[in-house]
This record gives C-alpha cells, structure tokens and sequence, in this order.
C-alpha cells in the first residue's frame, strides 16, 4: 500500500490464501469503493491519489480483530 496499490493476488499466492477469499471478505473495502476512494480491478486495490490520507482506513478493511473489539 506504500505504492497507493496493492497487488492481491499476488500477496495471496505467497501467503497461501485465495484471493476471491481475501476480496469478497472485505465489506468495508465495497464501501470504499463505492464511495470513490479505491478503485479494484483484476485484483489490484489502487487508493485514488487523492484519497491518499484515508490509507489507515483502507487497511482497517482487512483487519480480522476490527469486529472483535468491544469497545
């Protein structure tokens, strides 16, 4: 994401996972697409560049302990 992109099936393929997994898991990430902010093509996430301040946000979608916290 250093990049503003990032190329998922290539980082599920070297950590095991299924990129369809990865991609339709992430609900938060529909939304951020649909709001404009990341582009996803073919597998690839591109944060429009000017949306680059929201990139905690972006990652957040994959955050697994996101739901879990109580708080």
């Amino acid at each position: 994401m250093c990049d503003l992109e990032a190329d998922v099936p290539a980082i599920c393929a070297a950590h095991g996972f299924y990129e369809i997994h990865v991609l339709h898991s992430a609900e938060r990430l529909a939304m951020l697409a649909e709001d404009g902010i990341v582009d996803i093509e073919k597998g690839f996430i591109r944060v429009r560049p000017e949306h680059r301040f929201v990139i905690r946000a972006i990652a957040a979608a994959f955050d697994a302990y996101l739901d879990r916290s109580p708080y």
